[in-house]
């Protein structure tokens, strides 16, 4: 028995398409491969340029630490500054005790007090009411 045109054609058929299937399915696999070497290199050079980054990030964090701990307590001592100033600023000045210059000497341990040429004796009233000495001194010109 002979096989008619048309079987012989479809056996032919199937052949070619069971080797273009061997042949996609090896050329497939090449492409793949190949993909698959060429993704693992450019991830490898991906890696290596991270970590050189964060190398140098690593390296910089300790500089970086301490700029921010002198900025915070550079901050922190001029706000401190600045209130200590205000809060002078609010405080009643003290009036002078006498005016300068007077003289002073030690003798035995003793500090005096060198009334100045033309001062005079006096009475005087206190704050509280109560009197005591006082000098009225010479008037100044």
């Amino acid at each position: 028995m002979s096989k008619s045109l048309a079987e012989r054609l479809q056996e032919k058929l199937e052949g070619q398409t069971a080797e273009i299937a061997a042949l996609t399915d090896s050329e497939l696999k090449k492409l793949s491969a190949h993909v698959q070497s060429s993704l693992d290199e450019e991830l490898s050079d991906i890696r290596i340029v991270i970590d050189r980054h964060l190398g140098g990030i690593a390296n910089d964090l300790p500089v970086l630490k301490w700029t921010l701990f002198g900025t915070w307590a550079a901050l922190i001592v001029s706000l401190m500054l600045t209130g200590f100033l205000l809060w002078r600023s609010t405080q009643a000045t003290p009036p002078p005790i006498a005016p300068e210059p007077f003289e002073t000497f030690q003798s035995e341990g003793q500090t005096y007090l060198l009334v100045p040429n033309g001062a005079e004796a006096a009475r005087c009233t206190n704050r509280s009411g109560q009197e005591q000495v006082c000098l009225r001194l010479p008037m100044e010109n």
